[in-house]
């Protein structure tokens, strides 16, 4: 069965466009029948917010058939080798040969621990590209929303599909670098 493992940062669409870029085969190959995808994130409060953001793309823009499961490790940041250390470990076990890893959210560091596991581990290694004046929007649109949407977000319901639709770039591109 294959999973997508992906590092999630602040920007919670990247996942979303991933997943639905190998789904399609709109990254350079054939459509990848995803059942899993694996987020691997820090604690951080605002990381926090954009995996309860997450889960709500996933119900309201196309992802109801996937699993999506959130890992989140005990370090608010990654600003010491100590942090980089149980980042690293914590992505022992999580990727399995023929899995897709997703090292577009996040710190660098967060990227490189997942690249160097996905390649330990035979797995294919993706990033996916979000124009910046994307990004920006996007961000924007995060800062807009109520509490109560992203409380309601953060139970997996869809409350708004539209507001949490536009949340995702229709000009991201999924690249596979191995």
């Amino acid at each position: 069965m294959v999973k997508l493992v992906a590092t999630l940062g602040t920007s919670p669409g990247g996942v979303f466009e991933t997943y639905m870029n190998l789904k399609s085969g709109n990254y350079g190959g054939e459509p990848v029948d995803i059942k899993e995808v694996y987020i691997i994130r820090t604690s951080d409060k605002a990381v926090e917010l954009a995996w309860k953001l997450v889960k709500a793309i996933f119900v309201c823009c196309g992802g109801k058939e996937v699993e999506i499961a959130d890992i989140p490790l005990p370090i608010n940041d990654i600003a010491t080798k100590e942090d980089y250390e149980i980042f690293r470990k914590g992505l022992q076990g999580k990727i399995s040969k023929g899995d897709y890893v997703d090292f577009t959210g996040g710190r660098k560091a967060m990227s490189v621990a997942a690249a160097i596991n996905a390649i330990r581990n035979s797995a294919y290694v993706v990033t996916t590209i979000i124009p910046q004046n994307e990004y920006n929007r996007i961000q924007n649109l995060i800062k807009q929303l109520k509490e109560e949407e992203i409380e309601e977000a953060g139970k997996g319901k869809c409350v708004n599909k539209e507001k949490f639709c536009e949340l995702v770039s229709k000009d991201a591109r999924t690249i596979l670098l191995t």
